[in-house]
């Protein structure tokens, strides 16, 4: 009977090892020991570190180092047209108003997005005292309205850590994390207060939670020491999946719970493990769901007020902006886009991991859909999770480059499977991957060096606005980064050295993100935000009374930083109205516009001279 059972726990360890991500027990220094060295190990305040539970220290560091890469100079700068502040003024009307309720935008209701992201950034205002009865906002506006999001990013890198831990290994899941905070498009987002931001950190939250839930061999009870069933802890993880499906329900829609149901149910027709419903606590589930996301919606199609364009809230958010959004294309700037269109950005978005990509691939073509080995099983829903948002925004007549963003979370776990297996079994038997992926980060690499606007449009509106190549030049750092890692990274392969590869990669992709979020992304926010233009317009002008203008602008930033208190001047009526105000004028002109309006000002008696040209985009002009 004995031997029966021996033979048995062996067959199970043998299947366990074979399955993707799987380590056996390291044997020898780990990954970051192997880094680092033993004298470093041996440091007073790294051996208290080491005295911590290893899954807390695990889920520490990341969230830790995220919290290095998104918060620095994080409201140093103004908040980015035009969707920053489109959804900070809304934020700001709301606290103005102290109407929570009802989204408004200048003189409408706005019924665009839901309510969650001008929630967070009106808290952010709340919190910071902002609004202080003047049309100038607060010197810590920006702090407050960004913190949220930056906290939500941070979070969601921390539950992946601990889900790919628990499910895989720590290596595996410190990797993840390191990959996610590290991803371009990821760090960037972390830094704006936009939809896309909660909705996505919220959905990958969830998404992690669900995996600890369903893979976890200790949550589900499998490997329980005292032999009962976990069911309290399994519900918790389950719960909280939910909640956060709520939440991203308020975030950004019917997507919120859509995506992640559409990633469970091809999951579920891929293994056929139709069990997984009776585990899912789904009578739980729907109802904190409902309650979380339901009362605000129900709220809202119930009421009878209308947007500017007189549309009600069920036409405007559930119609145009979900179902024509879909189907028809809605103010998109590229239209007609195929399915190869996100393949480029994720490039990108995915940089220098983009290199494990063809690894990756290896991971995922090893996969059997019905093996019952929960790692398996994890690393097949991570797979589903990356294909299934993939082609849903593929598929889209609507197409933003940032569209590509729920995709990366799913992309930074599998590469750091590949990553895990690497390290655990050389260089020698991955020669093919390991090349293609020298290839792609040279190729990535090359790109961005040519055209750093790459990485601005991730997340931008309008692409075609200019860059200022001028005043801000990261060629040179890029140089360093690309040419230097670049080179190391070649060496690694020839020298078969696993140590120096994975150093020299921690530190091309650390570096880049460091470079890219506190110097790069803080240099640009001057030419694609009007907050400094605004101050300097409080500082010059002689007295409130002296008006100031939007001159054919639609931009956002104009109503957000002059607290809505800026004449829209979009026809030669109204043009003709703010010249007749006696005394000084002010006027935010795009440079492309000044000199057509400098004539008209000339041939009118009055005359214009630039008052601030801080910004490649505008200038803040005064009229005499």
């Amino acid at each position: 009977m004995a031997k029966a059972k021996d033979k048995d726990l062996g067959a199970r360890r043998e299947l366990q090892l074979a399955a993707p991500g799987v380590e056996k027990h390291d044997e020898g220094p780990g990954i970051v020991e192997s880094l680092l060295g033993k004298r470093v190990m041996r440091l007073g305040l790294v051996r208290r570190w080491l005295a911590l539970p290893a899954e807390r220290r695990d889920v520490l560091a990341t969230t830790l180092f995220a919290a290095l890469i998104f918060i620095p100079w994080l409201g140093a700068v103004g908040l980015w047209d035009p969707w920053e502040v489109h959804y900070g003024e809304v934020a700001r009307t709301m606290v103005a108003k102290r109407d929570y309720l009802f989204p408004y935008w200048e003189n409408a209701y706005f019924f665009s997005k839901p309510a969650l992201t001008m929630w967070l950034q009106a808290f952010g205002l709340w919190m910071t005292g902002a609004l202080n009865g003047n049309a100038a906002l607060g010197v810590y506006t920006e702090w407050g309205m960004r913190l949220p999001f930056a906290a939500l990013s941070i979070l969601a890198v921390g539950l992946i850590t601990l889900a790919v831990g628990r499910v895989f290994n720590r290596r595996a899941g410190l990797i993840a994390g390191f990959a996610t905070a590290t991803s371009p498009l990821y760090f960037l987002l972390a830094r704006q207060a936009v939809t896309d931001t909660p909705f996505v950190t919220l959905m990958a939250s969830g998404l992690a939670c669900f995996m600890i839930a369903e893979f976890d061999p200790k949550t589900r009870g499998e490997l329980n020491p005292n032999g009962t069933a976990r069911s309290q802890t399994a519900t918790f993880w389950w719960c909280l999946a939910y909640a956060f499906f709520g939440l991203a329900t308020l975030a950004k829609g019917l997507l919120g719970f859509a995506l992640p149901g559409l990633i469970m149910l091809v999951y579920l027709v891929v293994t056929w493990d139709w069990r997984v419903l009776r585990r899912s606590r789904a009578v739980h589930g729907v109802v904190l769901l409902a309650l979380i996301a339901v009362p605000w919606y129900l709220t809202l199609v119930l009421f009878d007020g209308k947007d500017d364009e007189s549309k009600t809230f069920f036409y405007r958010f559930f119609v145009h902006d979900h179902f024509k959004r879909l189907g028809a294309g809605v103010h998109t700037t590229t239209p007609g886009g195929t399915f190869a269109y996100f393949i480029e950005q994720l490039g990108f978005a995915m940089f220098p991991w983009v290199a494990l990509m063809p690894g990756a691939m290896v991971v995922i073509g090893k996969l059997r859909p019905r093996d019952p080995d929960t790692k398996s099983r994890g690393a097949l829903f991570v797979t589903v999770w990356a294909a299934a948002s993939f082609f849903t925004f593929a598929m889209s007549a609507t197409k933003f480059h940032h569209y590509c963003f729920p995709v990366v979370p799913p992309l930074a776990i599998l590469a750091a499977l590949y990553a895990d297996k690497l390290w655990r079994e050389g260089l020698e038997g991955n020669a093919i991957p390991v090349l293609l992926g020298i290839a792609f980060f040279a190729a990535v690499a090359q790109n961005l060096w040519l055209n750093p606007k790459h990485l601005i449009n991730l997340f931008v509106y309008n692409y075609e606005r200019p860059y200022p190549s001028v005043e801000v030049n990261p060629k040179q750092v890029f140089s360093v980064i690309f040419i230097g890692g670049g080179l190391w990274l070649a060496l690694a392969y020839v020298w078969r050295t696993k140590k120096m590869l994975a150093g020299t990669f921690a530190v091309v992709a650390a570096c880049f993100a460091m470079y890219v979020s506190w110097v790069h992304w803080k240099d640009l926010s001057f030419h694609w935000s009007q907050r400094d233009i605004f101050w300097a317009y409080y500082e010059q002008r002689g007295s409130p009374e002296e008006p100031i203008g939007a001159y054919y602008m639609n931009w956002r930033g104009e109503t957000f930083y002059s607290s809505n208190h800026i004449r829209q001047i979009k026809d030669a009526g109204k043009f003709q109205e703010f010249l007749a105000h006696k005394g000084p004028l002010w006027l935010v002109v795009e440079q492309s516009r000044f000199n057509g309006m400098k004539n008209i000002l000339e041939a009118r008696g009055r005359t214009a001279e630039i008052a601030d040209r801080s910004c490649n985009k505008f200038y803040l002009v005064s009229v005499n």
